[in-house]
C-alpha cells in the first residue's frame, strides 16, 4: 500500500528520531540579535527535543558590528585556499556519511523529490503526512512559497557542511592551523553566476581536484562532479520506473554548457529582477510574467538536457551543482527583496505537495516542512525565513548591518544593473569574470523611454501526462533537424516545462504555469525601431515561429499541447535618471494578429 511504501517501518522512524537527536544542532552564540529581522522567532532550541533545529551557522559573525560571512562566488572560493580545502573535504564527508544518517547527503537531496519518505519525523508529530497530496516530495515548485522553502533547505545543507569542517579544521597543525579554523568559522555554501557567466565552472566538471589536507597537498576525488549513490541497485519501492533509477551517479547532458549560453540567463534574470512588481509575480511561474522560478527551471534543463538528473525534480537535488545553482538563486532572491523592501508573501493557492493539501492557502505562517527552527517542532515559515540574518549568512552585494533599508535599496539596485542590465544605459558592466554580453539596444539613456516586446506563454505542466517537454521559439525558418533547434541562429529561447513530481500515473491534475520571453533582441538584429509598432507586429507575425519537443528530442505536434496559449505583447519602459532606482513598466498592449491562427497563439 501507498502508506507502507512511503513511511516504511516504525523501527526506521525510531532510529531516525533518534538519530536526529544525537545529532542536534549545537547551542547558538547568545547576545546577538539579528539586527535586520523585525520580529520574534524561536531561534533557540529548547531541551529535550527530537528535530534538528536549522539556524544558520553560529559562527563567523562579528559580535561588535553584526557583519555576517558571505556566500561567496564559486570561482572567489576557489582562490581562497584553507576554505576551499575545507569546502571539497566537507562535502565528501556529507556524501559519504551512511544513507542511514538523516544529515547524510542521500537524505538530504531526498527531501526534495525522491524517496519520497519522511525527514526528521515531522509528519509523524504534526499529523500531516503523505498522501495528502498526489505530488511527491516537499518541494514547492509552482508556489509562491518557491524561494521561501528553498531557503532553510540550504541552511540545513550549510549547517551539516560547516559542522564537518570545523571538525577536519582542528586536524590542521603548525603555523597555518588557525587559518583553517577561520575559514571554517566563515565558511558558507558557495554559489554559481550562471546570470554572470552562463557556463559551469571548470571545477564542476573535473573528477579530481587538488586541495591542501590535513596531511597536506592531495588529489582527492572532486564532491561537486558527481554523487555516486552508495547502495545500487536502488530499492524499487524507492526508486522504481527505470531511467536514472537506473543510474549508479549523477551526471549531467554533454551539451550543458551550450545550451547555457542559448538561454539568455542575463536577459531573464534582469527581467525578473525588474519587472516583477510584487513578490508573487517574483518567485512563482503561478502567476503571469517572468519569474525567477523560470529562470531556475531553464538552468536546470540545460544542465540536465535529454536525461540528466538536473532536468528531472524528482532526482535533481542528488546532483551536486543543485546547490551551487539554488545558492544562487537565493541571491537573486535576496537581492530583489533588498530593492523591494516592503513587499513580501501574498496569500496565493498551493498546487499541493508531500504535506501541503493541494488548493491550500499559502501565506507568510504557511509551515515550510520539514524544516524547523527549533529541536521541539516548531516549523519554519516564511516569516522565520524571511531574513538572511536569521541564518547567519550574506552576500557581496548585501551588506545589511552597515545600510539602513533605504541605503540598502539603492545600493542593490545599482549593483543589479552593473551586474545584469542588457541595455547597458548606465554603462558597461564592471565584472571581470563575464564572458559574454547581450547586445545593448541603441539610444537608451537614463530618463529615456521605449517599447519592449515580448512573448507571454501559459501552459499545463501536465499536458503529456507528466513528461517535461520545450515549447521553443523561432524567428525565421526552423531547421528540419530538430537536433538543431537549440543551437540555430533563428532560435529566440526556450520555455521548460519542468512536471511537478506527481505520485502513480493519474489522474494529472491542470497545473499552469506562466512565463515570458524577451524579443528586443530580435527587434535590434532586424534594424526596427521597437516604438515602430506596426512593423514590429508585422514582423513577428511573418516570422516568429514555435514548437514542441519532448526531452528525448522527438517533436510533439502542437496540437497535442491543448492549453497551450501565446502572445506577443509591448509594454512602454522608462528608465530612471540614475541607478539608484528600477524603470517603470506601463500596461502591456496584446497584439492578437501577431499569433492569431496558429496553433496556440491567442487571438
Amino acid at each position: 500500500m501507498l502508506s507502507n511504501r512511503l513511511f516504511g517501518p516504525c523501527c526506521f522512524l525510531l532510529s531516525l528520531v533518534a538519530s536526529i537527536a544525537a545529532a542536534r544542532h549545537h547551542s547558538r552564540a547568545s547576545g546577538l540579535s539579528p539586527r535586520a529581522f523585525p520580529v520574534e522567532t524561536a531561534h533557540d532550541s529548547a531541551e529535550g527535543g527530537n528535530y534538528y533545529p536549522i539556524t544558520g551557522v553560529n559562527t563567523g559573525r562579528d559580535a561588535q558590528t553584526g557583519a555576517r560571512p558571505f556566500r561567496q562566488n564559486i570561482l572567489d572560493l576557489q582562490n581562497d585556499g584553507p576554505s576551499w580545502s575545507l569546502y571539497i573535504q566537507a562535502l565528501t564527508a556529507m556524501q559519504n556519511a551512511d544513507d542511514n544518517d538523516p544529515l547524510s547527503y542521500f537524505q538530504v537531496a531526498g527531501i526534495h523529490g525522491r524517496p519520497y519518505r519522511p525527514w526528521n519525523n515531522f509528519n509523524q508529530v504534526q499529523g500531516a503526512g503523505p498522501g495528502t497530496s498526489a505530488f511527491g516530495g516537499y518541494c514547492t515548485h509552482n508556489s509562491v512559497l518557491f524561494p521561501t522553502w528553498h531557503r532553510p533547505y540550504l541552511a540545513l545543507v550549510e549547517q551539516v557542511i560547516a559542522g564537518h569542517a570545523q571538525d577536519i579544521a582542528k586536524q590542521y597543525t603548525g603555523p597555518s592551523s588557525s587559518d583553517y579554523q577561520t575559514a571554517a568559522d566563515n565558511l558558507r555554501l558557495p554559489y554559481w553566476d550562471w546570470a554572470s557567466i552562463a557556463e559551469m565552472p571548470d571545477v564542476v566538471n573535473q573528477p579530481t581536484v587538488t586541495i591542501t589536507t590535513p596531511d597536506g597537498d592531495q588529489d582527492v576525488d572532486n564532491p561537486l562532479f558527481t554523487y555516486k549513490f552508495h547502495q545500487f541497485p536502488h530499492d524499487p519501492t524507492l526508486f522504481p520506473g527505470g531511467g536514472l533509477a537506473n543510474s549508479p551517479q549523477t551526471w549531467r547532458d554533454n551539451s550543458a554548457d551550450q545550451s547555457l549560453q542559448n538561454s539568455n540567463l542575463m536577459n531573464r534574470a534582469w527581467y525578473a529582477l525588474t519587472k516583477s512588481n510584487n513578490y508573487s509575480s517574483f518567485a512563482t511561474l503561478a502567476t503571469s510574467g517572468t519569474s525567477i522560478e523560470g529562470v531556475h527551471n531553464g538552468v536546470h534543463a540545460s544542465i540536465g538536457g535529454q536525461n540528466g538528473f538536473m532536468t528531472f525534480l524528482d532526482y535533481s537535488a542528488f546532483d551536486p551543482i543543485f546547490w551551487l545553482h539554488h545558492t544562487n538563486v537565493d541571491r537573486l532572491s535576496a537581492l530583489w527583496q533588498a530593492a523591494n523592501p516592503n513587499k513580501y508573501v501574498t496569500p496565493m493557492t498551493d498546487p499541493g505537495t508531500f504535506t501541503i493539501v493541494p488548493k491550500s492557502i499559502d501565506t507568510v505562517s504557511t509551515s515550510l516542512t520539514p524544516f524547523t527552527s527549533n529541536n521541539i517542532g516548531t516549523a519554519h515559515t516564511s516569516i522565520s525565513a524571511r531574513y538572511l540574518s536569521y541564518f547567519d549568512y550574506s552576500y557581496p552585494e548585501i551588506e545589511d548591518w552597515t545600510q539602513t533599508p533605504a541605503q540598502l535599496k539603492a545600493n542593490v539596485t545599482s549593483q543589479i544593473y552593473d551586474l545584469y542590465d542588457p541595455n547597458q544605459v548606465f554603462g558597461p558592466r564592471h565584472d571581470h569574470r563575464q564572458s559574454r554580453t547581450l547586445r545593448a539596444r541603441k539610444a537608451l539613456t537614463p530618463g529615456s523611454t521605449t517599447k519592449e516586446w515580448t512573448i507571454d506563454i501559459s501552459v499545463n505542466k501536465f499536458d503529456l501526462n507528466g513528461e517535461g517537454f520545450w515549447v521553443r521559439f523561432f524567428v525565421g525558418d526552423i531547421p528540419q533537424n530538430p537536433q538543431d533547434w537549440l543551437t540555430n541562429a533563428a532560435s529566440v529561447g526556450s520555455v521548460q516545462v519542468m512536471p511537478t513530481p506527481h505520485l502513480g500515473e493519474g489522474p494529472f491534475p491542470e497545473l499552469l504555469e506562466y512565463d515570458e520571453l524577451n524579443l528586443d533582441g530580435e527587434i535590434t538584429k532586424a534594424g526596427y525601431d521597437p516604438q515602430d509598432i506596426h512593423t514590429v507586429a508585422r514582423h513577428f507575425e511573418k516570422n516568429l515561429q514555435w514548437r514542441v519537443q519532448k526531452l528525448d528530442g522527438s517533436v510533439v505536434p502542437t496540437e497535442q499541447i491543448p492549453s497551450l496559449n501565446i502572445a506577443v505583447q509591448d509594454e512602454t519602459v522608462t528608465f530612471p535618471s540614475d541607478n539608484t532606482e528600477m524603470p517603470t513598466y506601463e500596461e502591456k498592449t496584446v497584439h492578437p494578429d501577431v499569433t492569431k491562427g496558429k496553433c496556440g497563439g491567442r487571438g
